[in-house]
């Protein structure tokens, strides 16, 4: 396909596929507005007009991928602003205070993303056959799948949403929403029941668009239903959904995308955990590589180069007991991978620092000015260091193209989250120290309980060679030797194991996925599994703030999380 396509293929949603005289965002919910119309004779019952139609909500969602990421690490424990230059809007994000004229918390656009789904969703002619085969059903699933992808992350952001799945085609019908407000709980039950009967239709693939693999640009439905399972608590459909994505898939968590020290005097590094954002993953949402074309804005939010005489603070920064965090904990090393054979600190997926003082950020990091300073500030740097074009390139010339919306290694550890819970809590700490393939099986090296081996249900089956390649999800920045220790990364004999281990995942969801916009709905989800919800996240966020006492009294009313609708 011609290069920038996917570009064009989402400016021509509205002419090429819908033929209907669209509203646009700033419209959405205006009930005064009467441009609110569609050709209801337009039937979507050509591949081309389905093809369309689904690239056409992912440009859609484009105009809404930076808030989503916003509102999923501000309102967490990684990130937080400088208050000097930061906006208002995104200071009153970090410190959980909404007014509804906030620029990142406007629903709209999220209503016109889901009344566009609900527009093709009425249109499409899913009995469409070639052969045996019914051809639109892929798109209409994915379609499905982006709607309640859109949903969720409407009530993540929110709290609630007004819940319709038809098209808004008059006043009256758009009037009539006010009466449909439903809250995170409810509609997650709703999800599950809209996208259960499409789980296992195969997946989009278009080939290459704009030198990008296509089959990336789409969420598997299976995704979406493990984490709705997970977040109500239903561990067992949480873990089979999650599995049947793995096998499918052939998901794997390798070495390849580790960051490890090449030699036990720390002079050289090997930073494949750096491409991992980039390179390692199953969904992402992605933007035109023309300059002048929208982009993800993330990479001037978070970081300059520091190379200019008009450098600028970055508005947003990585919380201090994070960076701390990660820089003191235990790293082990291998010369030989047959034994641990050097101890350091750092979890190397957050920052390296070389045995001449020099410092290599992946999460976060100096400037590149500044690396070789040890007493320069830390700033997120994941999103810089995975702009196009190289080091040598003016910055003001290298677009963000590319936001992970779900990368493998997440979904490990949402199984392992899920698993623990469902019983098994040996076998999800290794998916953290040894990762899941035959050799969990041997019981002389004893990595996973063999209890729980005995009652194994179907969905913890890792002994097809496809998983001879995993390794523990926290050796990719512990050190490869992780898997030898015994004595530090391990499950104490008297605690609980099961919080124990929900712990040590939750700490490495952090280390492994920081700044992607996954850390509310982390905290969330994890908080919800336990019976004084949410006193479990409002600890963990209320620490970033200077009166945390005052913080973490406010925040265990859930009402204060959310952001108020406009």
């Amino acid at each position: 396909m011609n290069k920038r396509i996917y570009h064009k293929l989402c400016k021509g949603l509205v002419c090429c596929c819908l033929g209907a005289a669209l509203f646009s965002c700033s419209d959405m919910m205006e009930t005064d507005n009467h441009r609110v119309a569609y050709d209801n004779q337009h039937q979507l019952n050509q591949a081309n007009d389905s093809i369309y139609s689904v690239i056409g909500v992912l440009a859609q969602l484009q105009q809404v991928a930076d808030r989503i990421v916003l509102m999923g690490e501000l309102r967490g424990d990684l990130m937080t602003v400088d208050p000097q230059m930061a906006s208002t809007d995104l200071q009153a994000i970090d410190h959980l205070q909404f007014s509804s004229d906030n620029a990142y918390a406007q629903a709209r656009d999220f209503y016109a993303i889901i009344n566009n789904c609900n527009y093709i969703l009425s249109h499409m002619d899913t009995t469409l056959v070639e052969g045996q085969t019914k051809v639109l059903l892929p798109e209409y699933a994915q379609v499905k799948t982006l709607r309640a992808y859109t949903y969720w992350q409407m009530a993540l952001i929110f709290g609630k949403v007004n819940y319709f799945t038809e098209p808004l085609t008059d006043v009256s019908s758009a009037a009539a929403l006010h009466d449909t407000e439903i809250d995170l709980d409810a509609l997650s039950l709703l999800l599950i029941a809209d996208l259960k009967p499409f789980a296992n239709i195969r997946a989009l693939d278009y080939g290459s668009i704009d030198g990008w693999n296509s089959s990336e640009f789409f969420l598997p439905t299976t995704m979406l239903l493990g984490d709705l399972y997970l977040y109500n608590n239903r561990y067992e459909e949480a873990a089979s959904a999650y599995y049947e994505l793995i096998r499918q898939r052939r998901l794997t968590v390798g070495s390849g995308y580790a960051n490890t020290w090449r030699t036990a005097t720390r002079q050289e590094l090997n930073n494949g955990h750096l491409r991992a954002y980039v390179s390692e993953m199953i969904t992402r949402q992605v933007f035109d590589s023309n300059l002048r074309s929208a982009h993800s804005q993330l990479r001037k939010l978070t970081y300059d180069d520091g190379l200019s005489s008009e450098f600028h603070a970055p508005a947003l920064l990585p919380v201090k007991s994070f960076t701390d965090w990660m820089q003191q904990r235990t790293h082990f090393h291998t010369d030989n991978g047959q034994a641990i054979s050097r101890f350091f600190y750092g979890d190397l997926r957050g920052m390296a620092e070389l045995s001449n003082g020099k410092r290599i950020g992946d999460a976060f990091g100096p400037t590149i000015a500044a690396r070789g300073a040890a007493s320069s500030p830390l700033y997120i740097t994941k999103f810089y260091n995975n702009l196009s074009g190289s080091e040598t390139d003016l910055l003001s010339r290298r677009p963000l193209t590319s936001l992970a919306v779900l990368r493998p290694s997440t979904v490990y550890l949402r199984y392992a989250e899920a698993i623990n819970r469902a019983g098994f809590p040996t076998t999800a700490f290794a998916v953290l120290k040894y990762g899941l393939n035959a050799v969990m099986y041997d019981t002389i090296q004893h990595r996973v309980d063999t209890l729980e081996m005995q009652r194994y249900p179907s969905y913890i089956d890792f002994r097809a060679s496809q998983y001879d390649q995993n390794i523990g999800t926290a050796a990719r920045g512990l050190g490869l030797g992780i898997r030898w220790d015994k004595t530090q990364y391990v499950i104490p004999a008297d605690v609980d194991t099961t919080d124990y281990v929900e712990r040590a995942i939750l700490d490495e969801m952090a280390a492994e996925s920081c700044f992607e916009g996954n850390r509310f709905f982390d905290l969330l989800r994890i908080s919800h599994h336990r019976d004084n919800h949410p006193a479990f996240m409002a600890r963990k966020v209320s620490r970033k703030y200077e009166d945390d006492a005052a913080t973490e009294q406010r925040l265990l009313n859930l009402a204060e999380w959310f952001a108020h609708e406009k």
